[in-house]
């Protein structure tokens, strides 16, 4: 009978002793992380086939924005120039005037300006929204594909390094390029 007791206690033993280490190694299983990957989205955007024609419409509305600042400002330069040519012969209340008209037409050049910068953020928005969604799909579908447990996107704070080969963004562009 002790010898009976001697051995449950040590077939007990065993198995909780087996039990700790499966255990262990499971848990050491579900925390160690896959495979990571690392993009640069913004280089996505900027080399893949639909990032660089949206950027070409986006540029040439800046351009045609640029060309109507340009103007109001050569408006402006030849105003200032017409009345600093006339100015002595000016009495000061038309030099007064044409100095209100001159601050007038500055503040309205500030005015186009800042109102050219909020289209330009509203037309860039717009048209990276679905770039970016269908990107955000590509990412996902290569990440599920590759078995990746985690993709970041490596222009965030708080990476400081990671191996070339983990970073995915030309695999990204191609894949959303045959998307399209």
């Amino acid at each position: 009978m002790k010898i009976h007791t001697s051995l449950s206690a040590i077939l007990s033993v065993l198995v909780i002793i087996a039990a700790f280490f499966w255990s262990g190694s499971a848990f050491s299983a579900a925390t160690t992380p896959g495979k990571l990957a690392v993009i640069n989205m913004q280089k996505v955007v900027r080399n893949s086939a639909t990032g660089q024609k949206a950027m070409d419409r986006i540029n040439k509305k800046w351009e045609k924005l640029q060309a109507q600042l340009k103007a109001k400002q050569d408006k402006i330069r030849a105003f200032k120039e017409d009345v600093e040519k006339k100015a002595p012969l000016m009495s000061a209340e038309a030099k007064a005037e044409k100095e209100r008209e001159l601050k007038k037409m500055l503040r309205d050049y500030q005015e186009a300006q800042d109102d050219a910068q909020f289209e330009m953020r509203q037309a860039e928005a717009k048209s990276m929204e679905p770039i970016l969604k269908e990107l955000e799909e590509v990412v996902m579908e290569i990440g599920k594909k590759n078995g990746y447990s985690l993709i970041l996107e490596k222009n965030m704070p708080g990476i400081y390094y990671f191996a070339p080969e983990a970073d995915i963004t030309q695999r990204i562009i191609n894949a959303y390029d045959r998307k399209k």
